[in-house]
């Protein structure tokens, strides 16, 4: 268990980083926090603030704050919601999405690097195992 622990943290030690290098990469204004809020409009949108909170998990004021940075620099623009006229609807600009598609496919690049020698198979099973792993720590 303690080598699965150890293994682990050193993911997410470089989660964290590739995150940070992506945010810096497609802004150098732009935190990470804010490049999750616009890798889920991407997928998402348009969608309220409440939908990103629930989903992603962050806290309300975060969340709150990042869109209006978004919105300030030009990456989310926002019309109000025509079922809740005090919230509002927020999607990435065409540039945004274009930009994020391309970091995607830079990352992918990596990784094709990083699993070069590695069996489909393999691959597979990984996706598989952490697959699992999510959905258990997701249902605690």
């Amino acid at each position: 268990m303690l080598s699965v622990e150890s293994e682990m943290t050193r993911v997410l030690r470089g989660v964290r980083a590739a995150l940070q290098q992506n945010a810096e990469r497609f802004s150098p204004e732009l935190q990470p926090s804010g490049y999750l809020v616009l890798g889920f409009l991407a997928k998402r949108h348009p969608a309220p603030p409440g939908e990103i909170i629930a989903q992603m998990g962050m806290d309300k004021s975060a969340v709150s704050r990042q869109l209006r940075i978004l919105k300030d620099l030009g990456f989310v623009t926002s019309v109000p919601d025509p079922d809740d006229r005090r919230a509002s609807l927020y999607a990435p600009t065409p540039e945004t999405l274009a930009r994020l598609a391309e970091i995607r496919d830079e990352t992918h690049t990596v990784y094709a690097e990083v699993f070069d020698d590695w069996s489909d198979e393999d691959i597979a099973q990984l996706g598989r195992l952490l697959g699992a792993f999510n959905d258990r720590i997701e249902r605690r």
